[in-house]
Order: structure tokens, then C-alpha cells, then sequence
């Protein structure tokens, strides 16, 4: 095999490019990530006045008075819709690069009849009628060829799992509960859809 083809097949090729195209498309990609994030809290967990959209549930709860008198009074409690919805947080934890070359030469040599040389002599005898002709050809020529294959497969692999919701955006979401979440007696409005009039 010839090492100076090999070599100057593998020199010739955009190493450096072949490896941070797919470094830079993941960081690209976990940008455009982390946007579609920051994009799904703002239409879904806030409305257009900026506050935070709640869910309000009502129930009726059984009560009895000091004079031992029940009666049944309307609760309304509300949490905020990001605590009960999945938050789309996908991070990318894996680039695998795998790169395989294969270079193969092969040398072969071919003879072909091309420079002709002509040999001819002739008999003739002086003591008897005979006569006779002898010619000959000699034909050499070689040929070189040279051939060259060369393979090459190139992949990357890119794995994103989701993660959990971000601790900042935790926090948030516990204050808020924390703070709507105790049962009142007074009639709650719910802002998870937008009023349209």
C-alpha cells in the first residue's frame, strides 16, 4: 500500500469541520431549546396583563355551626396551571461523533505488444535449387496502472432528555401555590383562559 496516498488522502480531509459542525448544531439546538422553553412559560403560564394564569377549582364543604346546625358552604381554591402541566426542559447530554476510513490501493502491471522489431534472412544455396526466407518479430511493451479506493462513513448521534423543571422556576411555582392555595370562601376568577367579549 502506498502510505504517501493514504496520508495525503487523510490530510486532505476538513478534520476540524467534520468535528465541531455537530458540536456547534447541539449548541445551536439546546439554544433553541431553552427559547421554546422560555416561550411555553410565557403563553401558558402568564396571561397578557402579566399575571400568573391559576386554575380555580370550586368545591362544597359540609360545616356545622357552634348551635349544632349543618349546612354546606362553596370553597374556591386555585394553584398556578404551571404546577399542574409538564414543563417542556429537554437538555442535550450526549454528541457521539464516530468517523471510519478506509483507503485502499492496488498496483497492477499490464503487458501489451506495442514496439515491434523484424528479424528476416534469406537462404539461397549455390549447389542446388533450393531457396529459402526466414523473418521473425519480437514485440515488448509494459504498461503501469494504478488504482485507488477509498470508503469513508461519517455519523453523529445527538441524545436530549428531559429534565426537570428548573429550581428558580420551582421556587416561583411553590410561592405562588403556597400563597393561592388555602380555601377561601370568596369567589375566585380563573384567568387560565383568556375572556374574549
Amino acid at each position: 500500500m502506498n502510505h504517501e496516498i493514504v496520508g495525503g488522502i487523510i490530510n486532505s480531509l476538513p478534520i476540524e469541520k467534520m468535528v465541531a459542525a455537530p458540536l456547534i448544531a447541539a449548541i445551536k439546538a439546546q439554544s433553541q431549546m431553552s427559547h421554546m422553553l422560555a416561550q411555553f412559560v410565557q403563553d401558558v403560564g402568564i396571561d397578557s396583563s402579566g399575571n400568573v394564569r391559576m386554575v380555580t377549582m370550586k368545591y362544597s364543604e359540609n360545616t356545622v355551626d357552634a348551635s349544632g346546625n349543618a349546612s354546606t358552604e362553596e370553597r374556591y381554591i386555585q394553584a398556578p396551571f404551571l404546577a399542574l402541566t409538564g414543563i417542556p426542559n429537554l437538555a442535550i447530554e450526549d454528541v457521539n461523533i464516530s468517523f471510519d476510513l478506509e483507503v485502499t490501493t492496488a498496483e497492477e502491471d499490464v503487458t501489451k505488444n506495442n514496439a515491434d522489431s523484424t528479424v528476416s534472412t534469406e537462404y539461397k544455396s549455390i549447389w542446388s535449387p533450393v531457396t529459402a526466407k526466414f523473418s521473425g518479430t519480437v514485440s515488448h511493451s509494459a504498461q503501469q496502472t494504478r488504482r485507488t479506493d477509498t470508503r469513508a462513513k461519517y455519523s453523529f448521534n445527538v441524545n436530549a432528555r428531559k429534565q426537570g423543571t428548573p429550581e428558580g422556576l420551582m421556587r416561583i411555582i411553590d410561592a405562588v401555590t403556597n400563597a393561592a392555595a388555602t380555601p377561601s370562601k370568596t369567589e375566585k376568577t380563573n384567568n387560565l383562559i383568556e375572556q374574549t367579549t
